[in-house]
């Protein structure tokens, strides 16, 4: 009896959760990598180059801004930011928060520190 054995190819595990500097965090996307961001209510997106598509967990809305234009991010629940083609964003908690944010949705928890990954 002949056995023939087929091994099933690792698949490449997804990169830790990094931490996002409050300074500012710049992240390069394309169609083939999101940006997955968590725990960042408050924290201001920025289109440096190309288009960016923002979609917050729970959230009806889809928002989509292009170079230059920003966006706060206005619930502390899992957000992804995915690429019209290439782009990079920024990531940056800004000091003075806008007054259309009320302080109940922006409150961090105090056990989980912002962080994002690619997918």
């Amino acid at each position: 009896m002949n056995a023939t054995v087929h091994k099933t190819p690792a698949r490449e595990a997804a990169p830790a959760p990094r931490r996002l500097d409050p300074a500012g965090q710049i992240i390069a996307l394309n169609t083939a990598h999101a940006a997955h961001v968590n725990n960042a209510a408050g924290w201001t997106v920025r289109a440096l180059e190309g288009s960016v598509w923002i979609t917050q967990d729970g959230d009806i809305r889809d928002v989509v801004i292009g170079a230059g234009q920003t966006f706060v991010l206005d619930r502390n629940v899992p957000a992804l930011l995915s690429a019209f083609g290439n782009a990079r964003v920024s990531l940056r908690l800004e000091t003075a928060r806008p007054q259309s944010l009320p302080q109940a949705r922006c409150r961090r928890s105090q056990h989980a520190a912002p962080e994002w990954s690619l997918a």
